[in-house]
């Protein structure tokens, strides 16, 4: 397990950003989805809300590898992690459910993941340095 440097949480918490979820099937096809639910809500974990997610849902179920890529910018950064659990009740859910409120949205659950590697992925000499 790997922490996430706080100027990287800092970037992920960012309105602007860019936060997008990379799954594989079992095969190895890969799905990207767009998920402005993804936080961390601590150094060596992120999780997501599971909203409208019937893919990306399924790739993990039997896949638990996961690439989360946020970009602002030039500024980017990749997260890989592996799925901890799929939360479908409880605190965890409520709190996600209660930011997703004001847009309207809701979660049918909480992928929680760990945080294996943190790579910058940016603009700049310094793409593809592992940083954790």
């Amino acid at each position: 397990m790997a922490n996430i440097p706080s100027s990287v949480i800092e970037f992920m918490n960012r309105p602007e950003t860019v936060k997008t979820l990379v799954t594989a099937s079992k095969f190895g096809q890969p799905h990207a989805i767009v998920c402005g639910s993804l936080v961390a809500p601590s150094p060596d974990t992120v999780i997501v809300g599971e909203i409208l997610m019937k893919v990306s849902s399924g790739n993990m179920k039997s896949n638990p590898k996961v690439s989360i890529l946020m970009v602002s910018g030039t500024e980017a950064y990749e997260i890989v992690g592996k799925v901890k659990e799929r939360v479908d009740s409880g605190p965890m859910l409520d709190g996600m459910n209660q930011k997703l409120k004001a847009m309207n949205l809701q979660a049918s659950a909480v992928w929680v993941f760990s945080v294996e590697e943190v790579y910058d992925q940016g603009a700049s000499s310094k793409a593809g340095t592992k940083l954790v």
